[in-house]
């Protein structure tokens, strides 16, 4: 079987997997603002590319990707999701492509190339980054890395400067990319040990490749730097080993994968323990068998290309991603291939392809939750404790009008909380939940309300508790929080809402001094003075009642051709009882 017809088929086996998802839409996680809502998309002019080039997308330094996001909307908008969804397959299929020939340089058999290019092409972990729009970096830096190790390897082999510089140029692009580019640097250091090179040789080759790490290395932690989504009360330096081990797990058992994994409650389980003395096995291994270089060679790919998504370097949302054992994993078959006798690969290249194949049938059903978001979500809850899922889901049933699914996931998230939200979207849980039971269950809408504005403390919330406690008759805590409102927001909302409570609550004293701040504070609106006389002749101070309404009288016959306003009429008889009296 030559080469091309190989690739066809690694390429045929990527389209029957993921054919189907090119009908599907965004996810509303990142998507909106990777591509819907980022200005820097939405057009092609200088200063779109000068602010994607200078500012961060969603926390995260990955200008080319944003470029190649841009250059899709111009040429077919984003009406439809299937031009980013096609660009996507279509990178997964270069990507599996490029892993073939890796495969023909580094283990010199074509048959297990193409066993490593299915694989690579047909794994679960790789679902999230092809069916999801955000992740496309994933895939792109994926391609400028393979590439780029082609390339380099090349250039150790007859150390032409055209080979060289043009790795220089790809390592730069998959770093504009996605950050996590960075570890091809150590990848260099492992291809010159392919190379029987000293670890320290070369060094003036590879100092413009540090330099250039350096810069960006820099430039994300400036971007990213000191987030964290980290829920546990111990040093998340003891969960590394679990992160390692937990993508060798799900190579070769990727069941029950997600979008958003828990970070673990107890750092000393039977799962992290287990995972510690596997990867002290592992690293015995190595020194044991050191002399075997592709095992070797496998294994350190492997970590290094991990080592960015540990808590070595990052606790961001979670412990695991199935995007990021995209790339990791090719290493971890590579280590697998490296230990095989030579008088067992004909069997060993057999049993990677039936995996292969069980591998696929895994990942066309997984790309089934990938066709909405709230799918995405309802299936992290088959397998995930956290209410982080709920959360999620419940704000994508509420702007879709599912009040009842809503108000239950806002309620498992009240009952458990998960750490990893922020005020915000807490606010917005407590204030729907406040919405959805205002009238069904007012004493919980106003715990709702309270907590709410707890989480983010701003004129509407506080507004929102009083509201809910004037309908429970508990006019003291409406007065307290309607006090809490700044008297520049909106002025007449502050003095208007304090009075109407005054009014509700006859406490005229309180109602006619509330409408002379506004009106000092100038409110010069009618309906001020209008309120002002009704809380003076309730209070008999008949003649600055008088007053109001004259003035009121005033404001009325400047507007014109206003409609009669019975208030002013009941006002004015009220007055003229006083007077007969």
């Amino acid at each position: 079987m030559k080469d091309w017809q190989r690739i066809g088929l690694t390429s045929l086996l990527s389209i029957a997997i993921y054919a189907s998802t090119l009908n599907f839409g965004f996810i509303a996680i990142d998507d909106g603002g990777q591509v819907l809502e980022n200005p820097f998309v939405q057009s092609l002019q200088w200063e779109s590319l000068k602010g994607m080039f200078t500012s961060a997308t969603v926390g995260m330094y990955q200008p080319l990707t944003t470029l190649l996001f841009a250059m899709v909307n111009t040429v077919f908008g984003h009406d439809s999701a299937m031009p980013f969804h096609i660009i996507s397959l279509m990178l997964h299929i270069l990507n599996a492509a490029l892993v073939y020939h890796v495969g023909k340089s580094l283990l010199s058999q074509d048959s297990a190339a193409f066993v490593l290019s299915l694989l690579f092409a047909a794994h679960p972990l790789a679902v999230e980054a092809v069916c999801w729009v955000s992740a496309t970096s994933t895939l792109l830096f994926t391609s400028f890395f393979l590439s780029a190790l082609l390339v380099y390897y090349r250039f150790l082999e007859n150390d032409e400067w055209k080979q060289y510089a043009t790795a220089i140029a790809l390592f730069s692009l998959g770093c504009l990319a996605k950050v996590q580019m960075l570890p091809f640097v150590g990848v260099m250091f492992l291809l010159g040990y392919l190379r029987n090179r000293h670890l320290l040789a070369d060094m003036r080759m590879k100092l413009p490749f540090l330099a250039i790490a350096a810069g960006f290395a820099a430039i994300s932690l400036h971007f990213r730097g000191g987030q964290t989504a980290f829920t546990g009360n111990y040093n998340e330096w003891l969960l590394v080993p679990a992160q390692f081990i937990w993508y060798v797990v799900k190579a070769f058992v990727p069941l029950k994968l997600g979008v958003v994994y828990d970070w673990p409650v107890q750092p000393w389980t039977a799962w992290t323990i287990g995972a510690s003395l596997g990867l002290a096995l592992w690293a015995a291994a190595l020194v044991r068998w050191r002399s075997n270089q592709i095992f070797v060679f496998g294994s350190l790919f492997f970590f290094g290309n991990l080592i960015l998504h540990t808590a070595v370097a990052t606790t961001f949302l979670g412990p695991y991603a199935d995007r990021y054992g995209y790339l990791s994993v090719l290493g971890l078959w590579l280590a697998v291939f490296g230990m095989v006798p030579e008088s067992k690969k004909t069997i060993a290249v057999r049993m990677g392809g039936t995996m292969a194949l069980l591998f696929a049938v895994l990942s066309f059903a997984q790309t089934r939750h990938w066709s909405s978001t709230i799918n995405l979500w309802t299936n992290n809850l088959t397998h995930e404790k956290s209410t982080f899922s709920n959360g999620m889901r419940g704000a994508l049933y509420y702007e879709s009008g599912q009040f009842m699914r809503a108000k239950r996931d806002f309620e498992v998230v009240d009952r458990t909380p998960d750490p990893r939200f922020e005020a915000e979207k807490y606010s917005y849980i407590y204030t729907k939940l406040g919405l959805m039971t205002t009238d069904s269950e007012p004493e919980k809408s106003l715990r709702y309300f309270k907590q709410a504005a707890e989480w983010e403390p701003h004129p509407e919330s506080y507004e929102n508790v009083a509201l809910a406690a004037r309908k429970l008759g508990d006019f003291e805590t409406a007065e307290a929080f309607y006090f809490k409102c700044s008297k520049d927001f909106n002025p007449p909302s502050f003095y208007m809402n304090l009075s109407n409570l005054y009014f509700k609550n006859q406490q005229f004293e309180k109602g006619a001094a509330i409408m002379t701040q506004a009106i000092e504070a100038g409110c010069n609106d009618i309906l001020c003075y209008k309120m002002r006389c009704f809380f003076r002749i309730q209070m008999r101070e008949i003649p600055g009642a008088a007053e109001d309404f004259e003035r009121a009288i005033a404001l009325f016959n400047a507007v014109p051709k206003a409609q009669p306003d019975p208030i002013l009429s009941n006002l004015e008889e009220m007055l003229q009882s006083f007077e007969t009296n």
